[in-house]
């Protein structure tokens, strides 16, 4: 009688070992939390704990008002096709910028590399449009 409990537990250990070398693992799916929003940073900073960089370009039919808010706080104008750049080490700060003209919507294209990032701006047809450009102390940027 032990001789069989025996078998057949050695059995059971054989198959289950056969068993479960034989079963391939399935390649887990990506989870779908990701909602994109206002939340979500656009771009980031390599380094943001050094200076940092943000170059505007106005791709719009109007002259652009631009203030900093913070350390290096500034008020400027960007004429039609022009451009500016600002630089900071005071993160978190905000790029408040809005058209000389009323009703003008804006959308901000923002591409960043390392410590520098370019925010194209043009003219949107949904209202009201970006208004704020938020350099985040964890280096991420935002916009609103």
């Amino acid at each position: 009688m032990k001789i069989k409990i025996l078998i057949t537990g050695v059995l059971a250990f054989a198959v289950s070992l056969v068993t479960s070398t034989g079963i391939k693992a399935q390649t887990p799916k990506k989870a779908s939390t990701y909602q994109s929003g206002y939340w979500q940073p656009v771009a980031r900073f390599a380094n943001y704990q050094s200076f940092v960089k943000v170059k505007i370009l106005n791709k719009t039919t109007s002259s652009l008002q631009y203030s900093l808010t913070g350390g290096d706080a500034l008020n400027a104008e960007i004429p039609v096709g022009g451009s500016a750049t600002l630089t900071t080490n005071s993160l978190p700060t905000y790029v408040l910028i809005y058209a000389t003209q009323p009703d003008v919507a804006l959308k901000y294209d923002v591409a960043a590399k390392d410590n520098s990032a370019t925010v194209t701006i043009r003219q949107s047809n949904t209202d009201p449009g970006d208004t704020t450009l938020n350099l985040h102390e964890s280096g991420a940027i935002y916009v609103y």
